[in-house]
């Protein structure tokens, strides 16, 4: 991006922060941007359906928007990296449908497998559909759900592969601790009782049975990786070149980290695909536009907001939106993972662990102005760490950090970090200079005015905060230091998707190694223990376990909330039928990849390209 550029938005930035808003003196182009999430929502609903017969089609596009290349972990549970599932999201997965509260659906003979509870029991049962195949035409069997078990909680496949799927939620299994320790060879609650038919054994019955968080959502082949060793598995041909798949698609080619091609699976339980290859790749970037716009591709994702204004100029594309069960926000770095224990261990000693400097860099950012000028209407500024698409569970006198910059620097203040020598810039509690480092991702033209912004604001109230290593970093690299607890990171601005549970053990507990502040306390490990409690299955009660737990983890801020997002999916207006809804008419979107058709033999050009 051009340095003007970056100073136009920086200084659209700064002007918002310091007036509330935007006035009418020189603001009146980026006036017209600022539309809200509602607006968008109505104008770009999550279903689209255009006019045309459909025709034979041969191959069907499909790009990532990405500036890394994908690391190549083609399993639906065992992968680690978002991009990695965003290839397999359609077209391999799909072992629990659920229904439109995002529950499992239950005791249904049309699903992959038919999922029955025992409350009394505290047993949930599985009966895998005849017509539930992979995709050499050979059945999905108990083989294969007990061998996924048993890989994501080996200890030594979760040291090598630098697993984060082992937490305690899943360890609501019976035997599966036992397991973990070695004490066994099997897990003792995976009752096999034949090759279709199995039951598994809880400690206790929680709310997460229902929303499936006890348990692995996709399988491996137990064939596949018989007389791999557990620390050999990530780096395996079953798990990174040829892996089977129950999916509309299987594998046929893999260019590594670029591409991968997709071949249809004739015994997909849905029926096979009516378009019969796909080829899905990377697209950097800066190349969106361009590729979008020449009808390059049928369907795009992860697309970066800050192209939509050009979007939406185009008329050869469909642009679809719903809110994302994602959140981003400020990690601090409070601790380290203990990879022996699979814990967090928390460090009263970390730089980041004074909570009035960790609240100070909260309220010093404006992001309702970053939610409007960055992201067009594609963001809201987030109200806590709870998952957007559960509203119930949120308590609305949690409202987010509203910037304040004056309270800011008041909390500073208070806990000791002066400006001795008069330089605008406060020294450590002990008088001496520090610095923060902050570790923040590349990607799209926005990220590096947002990470100025940032920065600015910050010294603003007195805090010198510079980027890792004096850039941004790629998403592999990113995730790769901060997952490793890289001890030049002081904090970093991350992303995680929530998922269908509501529960959030596996993403801040002590066992989650998602967990990537590292930070735990009695008060908010008890608290999220209450949200998945026996007592939790009780509604009232669970209500009120996670406004408590909000409460907690807004008050301690192990990381704080920056927004809520909306995703956005480019359909190119040569297929017929898009439905991304998440419920239709209240009952559970039955829509599959398998289904899409198309209306003319290429992708459509835009009339103006």
């Amino acid at each position: 991006m051009k340095f003007k550029k970056v100073l136009a938005l920086i200084s659209g930035m700064l002007l918002l922060a310091s007036c509330g808003g935007i006035n009418d003196g020189g603001a009146k182009d980026a006036k017209k941007e600022v539309v809200d999430v509602s607006t968008v929502e109505s104008q770009y609903p999550s279903y689209v359906e255009n006019e045309g017969n459909p025709v034979e089609a041969t191959v069907l596009k499909v790009a990532v928007v990405s500036d890394s290349p994908f690391r190549g972990i083609f399993n639906g549970f065992l992968y680690s990296d978002s991009l990695d599932g965003s290839f397999m999201a359609s077209t391999m997965n799909g072992a629990f449908p659920i229904d439109a509260d995002l529950k499992i659906i239950l005791d249904s003979d049309e699903t992959p497998i038919k999922v029955s509870v025992n409350p009394e029991e505290k047993t949930v049962t599985y009966k895998i559909n005849p017509n539930f195949k992979w995709s050499n035409g050979e059945p999905v069997t108990t083989k294969d759900i007990v061998k996924t078990y048993e890989i994501m909680a080996n200890q030594e496949y979760i040291t090598s592969s630098k697993s984060l799927r082992y937490n305690k939620n899943r360890k609501a299994i019976v035997g599966i601790e036992e397991y973990n320790e070695g004490k066994t060879d099997k897990i003792s609650g995976l009752e096999v009782i034949d090759d279709s038919t199995m039951k598994i054994h809880l400690k206790e019955m929680t709310p997460s049975v229902y929303w499936g968080g006890n348990f692995v959502p996709e399988f491996v082949n137990a064939k596949q990786f018989e007389g791999i060793p557990m620390d050999k598995i990530t780096e395996s041909d079953a798990l990174r070149k040829n892996p089977l798949s129950y999916g509309p698609y299987v594998i046929k080619e893999i260019v590594q980290g670029e591409k991968v091609i997709f071949e249809a699976n004739p015994y997909y339980y849905k029926g096979e695909p009516k378009i019969k290859r796909l080829e899905m790749e990377i697209l950097p970037p800066s190349q969106q536009v361009a590729a979008i716009k020449s009808g390059k591709y049928d369907i795009v994702l992860k697309v970066s907001p800050e192209i939509f204004p050009e979007l939406e100029k185009l008329d050869n594309i469909n642009i679809l939106t719903k809110k994302a069960g994602s959140m981003n926000y400020i990690a601090f770095k409070l601790g380290k993972w203990d990879d022996e224990k699979n814990e967090v261990v928390t460090d009263p000693n970390s730089k980041m662990y004074d909570l009035n400097l960790r609240k100070a860099i909260a309220y010093a950012i404006d992001m309702d102005a970053v939610s409007k000028q960055f992201y067009h209407g594609l963001s809201t500024p987030a109200k806590s760490q709870l998952s957007p698409l559960f509203p119930s569970l949120h308590n609305p006198e949690i409202n987010g950090f509203k910037q304040d910059v004056e309270k800011a620097k008041q909390l500073l203040d208070e806990a000791g970090f002066k400006d001795v020598d008069g330089d605008g810039i406060r020294e450590g509690k002990d008088g001496k200079p520090v610095k923060y480092t902050l570790a923040m991702m590349s990607g799209g033209e926005i990220a590096e005015p947002l990470a100025q912004y940032y920065i600015q604001q910050w010294r603003a109230i007195g805090l010198d905060v510079e980027l890792l290593d004096g850039r941004l970093l790629d998403s592999k690299n990113f995730y790769n230091r901060v997952n490793g607890d890289d001890p030049a990171i002081d904090f970093c601005i991350a992303g995680i998707g929530f998922g269908t549970d509501p529960q959030q053990l596996a993403i801040f507990g002590k066992n989650a190694k998602f967990n990537i502040s590292r930070y735990i306390s009695d008060p908010l490990e008890a608290a999220l223990d209450a949200t998945v409690s026996k007592e939790a299955m009780n509604e009232e009660y669970r209500v009120k376990a996670y406004k408590d737990y909000e409460k907690v983890f807004m008050e301690e801020i192990p990381a704080v909330p920056i927004l809520n997002k909306l995703d956005i999916l480019v359909v190119n207006k040569r297929i017929k039928k898009y439905d991304w809804r998440p419920n239709v008419d209240g009952k559970p979107n039955t829509f599959k990849w398998s289904m899409i058709e198309v209306v003319a033999p290429q992708p459509i050009v835009d009339s103006k390209n």
